[in-house]
């Protein structure tokens, strides 16, 4: 029973729990009205089917691609560990619960707002289902389709407090598309690009002859493209500075911000294998969300933005714990051996 309940938190990959919950309470932080105890609740509630059921779904389709990966054993599927239909009823119960979850809102906040929510909420699911069944191997879907995704989640969280966006919330879109979302999947298209082409994906790494175990070059244009979506980052993250006029976010921005993410490419561009890019993703995934978190002060304050840090990597550290066989686990890269 306890192999069951594990292999359930590998496919659905529960040490992203909090960073998926985390996007829809900044989108909360930015809206209109105060944010309480129980919207936090809330959200983690939501998180936890919605993040689980679409990672389950997505690993379903992802078994030829994860027996040309270092260790396909990963999808408890793939190992026997799970059936395809146990994995096929944990995403629909998954799914029934968040329409569950979205239903029970109007004891808190209004039907109209409520109609809003669900409104944002449906491409927010609906774009990472499509990423599973066919968006891989459509162009432009793979890099994309969680960056439709997340900034709709973002969305949800302000309808779903009963707030109205503002202009940190605009501001956070362009955070969560850059960083969050087009970004991760460019880590991702890097370190998984042969299995990927073997596969049939259409990423952009894909398409412009990414190679694992071979460097990228300075010109290359996979990684001029990184280059621009991590320039993107940093300019939504400018915005900040000129909505707010908060001086010290700006000296953070310059001392911390840039810096930081000159260093992430510049891993990318000297590391080649696959597991020096997932160490690399892993500092990206702390690097990132420190500096995108910390866009939302000039509304909040400080607190705020340390617990949210608190809380996405306590949840990290325990979703990984959790899972038999984490694939971004840090312990796992205390050591350079060929099993990590």
């Amino acid at each position: 029973m306890l192999t069951k309940l594990r292999a359930f938190a590998d496919i659905g990959r529960t040490q992203g729990i909090t960073t998926t919950a985390s996007i829809a309470i900044v989108g909360a932080l930015t809206s209109t009205v105060t944010v309480e105890w129980y919207h936090l609740v809330y959200f983690t509630l939501l998180a936890i089917v919605a993040h689980m059921a679409l990672n389950t779904y997505i690993a379903i389709g992802d078994q030829e691609l994860d027996a040309q990966t270092y260790v396909p054993s990963r999808n408890p599927v793939s190992a026997g560990i799970l059936s395809k239909k146990e994995a096929l009823g944990f995403v629909w119960g998954g799914t029934a619960c968040c329409v569950l979850l979205i239903a029970l809102l109007p004891l808190k906040i209004s039907l109209a707002s409520t109609l809003i929510a669900f409104l944002c909420f449906i491409p927010s699911y609906g774009s990472l289902l499509w990423y599973g069944w066919k968006g891989k191997r459509v162009l432009f879907s793979y890099d994309f389709s969680f960056s439709i995704s997340y900034a709709f989640f973002v969305l949800f969280g302000v309808f779903a407090v009963g707030g109205m966006p503002t202009m940190y919330t605009w501001m956070f879109i362009g955070v969560v598309v850059f960083a969050a979302t087009a970004f991760a999947q460019w880590e991702n298209g890097l370190k998984d690009a042969d299995a990927d082409r073997y596969a049939g994906v259409r990423s952009l790494a894909v398409v412009t002859q990414v190679r694992n175990n071979k460097k990228l070059s300075v010109s290359h244009p996979y990684f001029l493209y990184g280059c621009a979506l991590k320039a993107g980052f940093l300019l939504s993250c400018l915005l900040a500075f000129i909505i707010s006029k908060n001086y010290l976010f700006l000296a953070f921005l310059l001392l911390y911000g840039i810096p930081s993410q000159v260093y992430i490419m510049y891993r990318f561009l000297i590391k080649e294998q696959p597991v020096d890019h997932r160490r690399t993703i892993l500092m990206d995934v702390t690097f990132a969300a420190i500096l995108g978190y910390t866009t939302i002060v000039g509304k909040t304050g400080l607190l705020p933005i340390v617990l949210l840090i608190v809380y996405l990597i306590g949840g990290y550290l325990i979703g990984s714990q959790i899972q038999l066989n984490c694939e971004f686990k840090f312990g796992r890269f205390l050591s350079r051996g060929p099993s990590t």
